[in-house]
């Protein structure tokens, strides 16, 4: 063997040993929002989060009467229900990671003072594709 050829594997391999095998391809968080809504009438709001197939959600933000409330969710799926007064804003965020599964966000309002309470709800899924949270 020549010395030009030992030097040319040295630069093929040198790269190739350097590489770190261990590299995720997917990024390691997702802004998570779901969009926010001015409430038209006092309304209880249930707020949602789930994770699915390896998915983590690190943080959870959602409004309250007060103001934005965070969270480390001890389990998912994380639920809870809150009363908004007209006026207030439904909004709702979570930190995590889709990996290859999906993250899912959702609220339901139900109106508190109507005899027959209308209910709208909302959701939206994040997913990895091409390496992005979409």
């Amino acid at each position: 063997m020549h010395l030009a050829d030992v030097v040319r594997m040295l630069f093929i391999l040198l790269p190739l040993l350097s590489c770190d095998k261990s590299q995720e391809l997917y990024p390691s968080q997702c802004n998570c929002d779901i969009e926010a809504l001015r409430i038209s009438e006092p309304s209880l709001v249930t707020y949602q989060v789930a994770a699915y197939e390896n998915a983590s959600v690190s943080t959870i933000t959602y409004k309250t009467s007060k103001g934005k409330v965070t969270i480390e969710p001890e389990s998912l799926p994380f639920e809870t229900t809150i009363q908004l007064d007209k006026g207030d804003t439904v909004a709702l965020t979570a930190v995590g990671n889709p990996k290859k599964g999906s993250i899912i966000l959702g609220y339901e309002i139900k109106e508190k003072d109507r005899p027959y309470p209308n209910s709208s709800t909302a959701s939206r899924v994040w997913i990895l594709k091409d390496g992005t949270c979409q």
